[in-house]
């Protein structure tokens, strides 16, 4: 069954090499119906779940699935069905599978799978997720890791919480990042990475290595435990030494960062951030550039220069939104929001990114999903444990 990808950032949806481009709303219910394919529902509650907190009329519904089966048409395999009498729902066609030679040639795979790791080291989201959506008309098998990534870098938490095609165990860790961005206990985030971390075999020795070197430390930050964090640099850079991690030399050096503006270390932030500057004039990752702006944001936000840590922040959202990594924008966001929680609260700003927040709560559907995620995850580490 031909799969649909939905682009948050640009409303658009990609199936092969055919992009619509939509309109807020059409993505949104678009999004939904596709989500519960198959499903019939009535007009009242596609209104309940699409315009949440609006008061649209009925006619809204209509008007809305009118436009997106003319935008659709180019789709010829989704299909949204009129219910008589009742309401709406999308079924999708089968897809013939083309015979095509390239599949079998093993230089063309190889290159795929480099333009795949290229686009990943650049931080290029979107080009990941263009390119898997062509797999069909250039003749190639998207592997399993890049997959899952897919998924991961649109924030697809209800794909990771309901799909079969990856192992519980192997779902843990993406789970446990995304999870990042909408955590209301930073302490329970702490320890659901400790648990994680203590038992063996829980995740692959890669994931479990990122965690241990990286994704820990942004863990403490978040509970107000930088120097818990700290304490753990000098064992990540050896690591990162002594292994030859060249690709971890800068998210290591974004995260010291993050670290030390959440415990006012403003001379070592200062520092660090040069450091980057020099690192990213020889590497200009847009996935580092748009984290980079948001940590400088955060320090001109602490010397109180509020228009410019205004620009510098939105920058980087936008940086984050273009390159399509979904997770780091939400944890962004909530990054921003614990630093004026900490640092200056009850402004203008906090208001703007307060309400942002909510926002992307609302578009992600994360209060609804936390519950789901967090029980996921106790049941893995139980399970594990006994």
């Amino acid at each position: 069954m031909a799969e649909l990808i939905f682009d948050p950032a640009g409303y658009a949806v990609i199936s092969g090499n055919e992009k619509v481009e939509l309109l807020a709303k059409e993505f949104a219910l678009l999004q939904f119906l596709y989500e519960h394919r198959g499903q019939a529902f009535t007009r009242e509650q596609l209104l309940d779940r699409v315009w949440v907190l609006e008061y649209p009329v009925e006619r809204t519904v209509d008007d809305h699935i009118y436009r997106l089966r003319k935008k659709l048409q180019p789709l010829r395999h989704v299909q949204i069905n009129t219910v008589r009498g009742y309401g709406y729902s999308l079924t999708l066609k089968e897809k013939r599978d083309l015979d095509n030679p390239s599949v079998r040639d093993s230089e063309i795979q190889s290159a795929i799978r480099g333009l795949f790791e290229k686009y990943h080291l650049l931080g290029q989201g979107r080009s990941i997720v263009a390119l898997a959506g062509q797999h069909e008309i250039l003749g190639f098998e998207v592997d399993d890791f890049y997959r899952t990534y897919t998924r991961f870098i649109q924030a697809d938490i209800k794909w990771f919480l309901e799909t079969e095609e990856t192992p519980r165990r192997e779902r843990l860790y993406w789970l446990l990042i995304l999870y990042f961005g909408f955590a209301s206990e930073p302490e329970r985030l702490v320890e659901y990475c400790e648990a994680a971390l203590m038992r063996q075999g829980l995740m692959t020795p890669v994931q479990h290595r990122e965690m241990e070197i990286l994704n820990i430390m942004e863990a403490y930050a978040y509970a107000g435990r930088s120097q818990k964090a700290i304490e753990r640099f000098d064992y990540t850079r050896r690591v990162v030494e002594n292994e030859g991690l060249t690709g971890f030399v800068m998210p290591v050096a974004l995260m010291e960062m993050y670290v030390h503006l959440i415990a006012g270390n403003w001379k070592e932030a200062d520092q660090t951030s040069a450091r980057l500057e020099r690192l990213l004039h020889k590497e200009p990752y847009m996935r580092e550039i748009g984290r980079h702006n948001i940590f400088k944001g955060l320090r001109l936000l602490a010397e109180g220069r509020e228009r410019e840590a205004e620009e510098s922040l939105d920058e980087g959202l936008e940086v984050l939104g273009m390159s399509l990594h979904m997770p780091l924008y939400l944890a962004a966001i909530k990054q921003i929001c614990l630093f004026m929680d900490q640092f200056c609260p009850g402004g203008p700003l906090q208001r703007k990114y307060d309400s942002l927040s909510e926002t992307v709560d609302k578009e992600y559907r994360l209060s609804r999903y936390r519950p789901e995620v967090e029980r996921f995850i106790e049941e893995l580490l139980a399970a594990h444990y006994s």
